[in-house]
């Protein structure tokens, strides 16, 4: 049974006096945002539409997932070439993380639990977040050799590709002054940094895979266990990313014939918390390394789970209609 937040008793009770409108509480927003507190602390995205009993708001972003449905819905259907489905993932900053754990086990435990027929190429390498997958100056460190990967390791070409599954994160999490991006809603956050890295990073996609069909976009875990550099993803910067995230596919569900969704909400808080996202997770400390923000094994099994469970939901990766 899903935990329910240390502060629902309170929020109950301000619902039923007149503090409730001036702590933020709306039972019925006009506005169609979920319902609740419009909260200043991190919460899971994907809970929000859980009723009054937990926020609804977060700095007035709601709380709730983009939802674009699936691609056979909107008529940008996955098909097939030559009897494959070729995925191509990018796990951006940690490849071992974001792709590398992920393709291991659908190639061994979970072989029967989705089609045999998809192939998926991990192109992700350590280090380098968004904005240098959409420098074109950074290509020949980056795109070519996962193009290389895709034609001389797979035996494929560029129009095999029907999928991308990105686990985007911002590599510089600094300003010039090298001190951390502020908090959103500055101008200069992390938040509005991320979507326009999005938008440059998704134009270029079709540049390298000409007949993609639908790109799943995921952002970062938890970064609250992380302390000392100012390049380190802490909160709320991590958590904010996702908002970013989640504010762009509601802004573009479909750009130029391709479809675009999340895939795995990987954000989850500290298990102290007593709170999980959608998918029943939080995170210990040992779910990460020493640093803090790089993930441990554990922590990169948490993580492939929740792609697993994202993407079987889709009858292309899961077999079957």
């Amino acid at each position: 049974m899903r935990r329910s937040p240390l502060f629902i008793g309170t929020v109950f009770a301000l619902a039923s006096s007149s503090v409730a409108c001036e702590s933020g509480l709306d039972p019925v927003p006009n506005d169609g945002s979920p319902p609740g507190l419009d909260v200043e602390e991190p919460y899971p995205i994907d809970r929000g539409d859980e009723g009054v009993g937990t926020p609804g708001k977060y700095k007035g972003l709601w709380l709730r997932l983009a939802d674009t449905g699936q691609p056979e819905v909107t008529q940008v259907a996955v098909t097939q070439v030559d009897s494959i489905v070729t995925v191509v993932c990018f796990g951006m900053m940690e490849s071992a993380a974001g792709c590398g754990d992920f393709v291991a086990r659908i190639t061994s435990h979970w072989l029967n639990e989705r089609a045999r027929n998809v192939v998926v190429v991990n192109c992700g390498q350590d280090g380098f977040g968004i904005e240098s997958w959409a420098d074109p100056e950074k290509d020949a460190r980056l795109w070519e050799p996962c193009m290389l990967l895709v034609r001389e390791w797979f035996g494929l070409l560029p129009h095999h590709v029907r999928v991308v599954y990105a686990d985007v994160a911002l590599e510089r999490l600094t300003g010039d002054d090298g001190d951390r991006l502020p908090a959103y809603p500055d101008p200069e956050s992390g938040y509005w940094r991320m979507k326009s890295h999005l938008t440059a990073f998704t134009a270029r996609l079709p540049n390298f895979f000409p007949d993609l069909q639908a790109v799943y976009l995921s952002s970062r875990t938890y970064g609250g266990f992380a302390a000392g550099s100012a390049s380190a993803p802490v909160e709320p910067n991590s958590y904010e990313e996702g908002h970013a995230v989640n504010s762009w596919i509601a802004e573009n569900p479909e750009r130029n014939g391709i479809w675009f969704g999340w895939g795995a909400y990987q954000w989850a808080p500290d298990c102290g918390a007593g709170v999980t996202n959608g998918q029943e997770i939080c995170y210990f400390r040992d779910d990460y390394a020493v640093n803090g923000y790089s993930l441990s094994p554990k922590g990169r099994g948490k993580m492939s789970w929740q792609i697993h469970y994202r993407l079987r939901r889709e009858p292309w990766y899961r077999g079957g209609t």
